[in-house]
């Protein structure tokens, strides 16, 4: 059994984790590098909690031990035994690493598979990962106008938290990826997974975000101190930032929807650019939307480059970078530095 202290090197040696709780348990908050095989899975979970709600401890235990018996507790037993063998240091928990967690590992010895527990379970690490999102680091901003490469610079940095590929999202009205965003707090897991893994003697380079990235919102401590570090403008020309617009939201997106789904990522495409204009119909207003929205939808048709950039142009010119500047004019005397790609890239990593 492990405790708070060898914590940290298990989740920066990505060591694989053997999680016993029910499906619904492990879909509202996950691990990196957890492997859900419940013990009980939901509708068994639920009727042994109403017999321990309704007749107590003995009585429910009883119940968990009849409804996981015979065939049941054998497939339950291989599929246990399979994964240990195929990840022979994982450890094994439960929610709170008491009687779900034991009596696998107790069956599990039955049959000469040996697995270490973790002390306090679920819970324990849960907390401990919270503990890491609540102390202060440093951090560097990279700010931008939407479309200048602040993603495409963090993939040469080191030392880096990506924020935006954690989230699965890229953080804005355009920002939504072929799959779906990891939960609220399997998201949190991921942030402090990475703070841990990071040299905290240097500053870590994050990109610079609002409080939401899609439907997650980043721990409330964290964004307090992402609000109070030092910021580096990343600056770009206006057709550069256009050209990247182009390549990543409408080829590159129209590439990922019609890979993951053959039948119909045409379709899907179309909806995913007209949900995320009607998105900030209000900011635009309905003249400007209208306009905007004839324009993308002759691009898509027509398969146009030319009338993609020119919507993109005008989203950029009357939207995203009037707010860009309200946004920089508040954090004006957090810039320390200012420059283009390769100038940015230089000072960050001195």
């Amino acid at each position: 059994m492990i405790g708070k202290e060898q914590f940290k090197n298990l989740f920066t040696a990505q060591t694989p984790l053997l999680d016993v709780r029910a499906p619904c348990e492990f879909a509202q908050g996950a691990f990196p590098h957890a492997t859900n095989l419940s013990l009980l899975i939901d509708d068994e979970r639920h009727d042994v909690g109403m017999c321990y709600k309704q007749q107590g401890q003995d009585e429910a235990i009883k119940l968990g031990h009849k409804i996981v018996s015979g065939k049941v507790k054998e497939q339950r037993i291989d599929a246990w035994k399979a994964y240990c063998l195929a990840h022979p240091n994982a450890y094994l928990y439960c929610f709170r690493g008491g009687m779900r967690s034991h009596l696998v590992q107790e069956w599990l010895k039955e049959v000469g598979v040996n697995i270490p527990l973790v002390q306090g379970g679920y819970k324990a690490l849960r907390n401990y990962l919270l503990d890491e999102l609540a102390h202060p680091v440093n951090l560097i901003r990279i700010s931008g106008q939407t479309g200048v490469g602040k993603t495409d610079l963090l993939l040469t940095l080191t030392n880096v938290i990506d924020l935006e590929r954690l989230a699965n999202h890229r953080g804005s009205a355009f920002g939504k990826n072929t799959t779906n965003q990891p939960a609220q707090i399997e998201f949190e897991n991921l942030v402090a997974v990475d703070l841990l893994k990071s040299n905290k003697e240097k500053p870590i380079i994050v990109e610079d975000e609002g409080r939401y990235i899609g439907q997650l919102n980043l721990p409330l401590k964290f964004f307090e101190t992402m609000k109070n570090s030092a910021v580096v403008l990343l600056t770009s020309s206006h057709e550069e930032r256009v050209d990247r617009i182009y390549r990543d939201y409408v080829v590159g997106q129209r590439n990922s929807y019609i890979e993951k789904f053959p039948q119909n990522g045409e379709w899907l495409f179309e909806e995913f650019l007209t949900s995320a204009l009607m998105r900030i119909q209000k900011r635009l207003g309905g003249e400007r939307y209208t306009k905007l929205s004839v324009l993308m939808n002759q691009g898509i048709r027509e398969s146009s480059e030319t009338l993609h950039k020119q919507w993109i142009n005008d989203i950029l010119v009357f939207y995203y970078d009037p707010m860009y500047q309200y946004q920089i004019d508040n954090k004006a005397e957090k810039i320390e530095f200012t420059g283009n790609e390769l100038e940015v890239a230089q000072y960050l990593k001195r």
